[in-house]
């Protein structure tokens, strides 16, 4: 090839190259960062409701909405959570201003990694005058079991007076633990309705089978979702409320603004309300607002301290 006929080539090559780079679409050199998910929870505008007036639906939808079932089998596979709020409680009948909160939930379990009883760990610190976290407190619950902590599963200090107590917070304080009771309670639960409003009813687990619940559903239809083959999904019944007896206490807890609260990256569609409001005779004892939840099932254990297991033992 003559010199002057290699040059002409690489010539016009260079100009279709810098060309293409300016033709190219920007979308190519920068390709865009996947969208992240949005909280899966309710949708506006829409519009429905179902109306099932058998037990069995209806706790599937209430399972169902709080995003509790999984697999092809759609077993209720939430075993452990953690969430994080502000907000108020009563601590030894007096108002504490949370500084911070986190509460570690471990349920019941069947199979291989059976776990027996239900357990939940409450770590937290109350606002001192200056506005400065004070003394740090760790409430636990096991079975029929309480303690306190200096740490998460250190420096255990036996407190029998307030099982019942931690108990009922387990029991009521958040939606997943209150149709996991009803499920637990097998033909002792029971349907009926206020209105259009479906009423569960049932027994609280041991020990605290004295006590009974009754949660208010809502059957509204709060999102749809389609999967790639255009099929829908409705979902509805969420918890509105709770009224739980327990010889001469009343318990109401209300749930409100239900939604995904884990962090951005990880999220798992299990709903949580993000507003909890408890009440006994009519005075508020816990008003939580939540910050973040880990509905990843994370390593959570309450092992008995060996001073109450020997103690259990005697």
């Amino acid at each position: 090839m003559a010199a002057g006929t290699a040059l002409a080539l690489l010539t016009a090559l260079a100009h279709v190259a810098v060309a293409a780079q300016k033709t190219a679409p920007l979308a190519q050199k920068n390709p865009p960062r996947a969208s992240k998910s949005a909280p899966f929870g309710p949708q506006s505008g829409v519009q429905g409701a179902r109306n099932p007036t058998d037990l069995k639906t209806v706790l599937y939808y209430a399972a169902d909405a709080l995003g509790m079932l999984r697999g092809a089998r759609e077993d209720d596979l939430i075993l452990t959570m953690q969430i994080w709020a502000t907000g108020t409680m009563n601590v030894g009948g007096q108002p504490c201003k949370l500084a911070n909160y986190l509460a570690s939930i471990r349920y019941p379990t069947a199979g291989r990694q059976k776990v027996p009883v239900p357990a939940m760990r409450v770590d937290f610190a109350c606002s001192g005058a200056n506005g400065r976290p004070g003394p740090r407190q760790i409430q636990v619950v096991a079975d029929k079991y309480a303690w306190n902590e200096a740490k998460p599963g250190i420096g255990a200090t036996p407190a029998p007076g307030v099982v019942n107590d931690r108990l009922l917070d387990l029991w009521t304080l958040f939606p997943e633990s209150v149709i996991k009771a009803a499920r637990a309670a097998g033909a002792e639960t029971k349907l009926t309705f206020e209105g259009a409003a479906p009423v569960v009813t049932f027994p609280l687990p041991a020990p605290l089978s004295s006590a009974t619940m009754k949660a208010t559903l809502d059957p509204r239809i709060f999102r749809v979702d389609a999967n790639p083959a255009g099929v829908k999904r409705e979902y509805s019944h969420l918890i509105e409320r709770t009224e739980t007896r327990f010889g001469p206490r009343v318990i109401e807890v209300t749930y409100s603004d239900y939604g995904d609260w884990n962090d951005e990256d990880l999220k798992s569609m299990v709903l949580l309300p993000r507003h909890i409001v408890a009440k006994q005779g009519g005075v508020a004892t816990l008003n939580l607002a939540i910050t973040k939840t880990d509905t990843y099932n994370p390593y959570v254990i309450m092992p008995l301290p060996a001073s109450l297991e020997k103690a259990a033992g005697q």
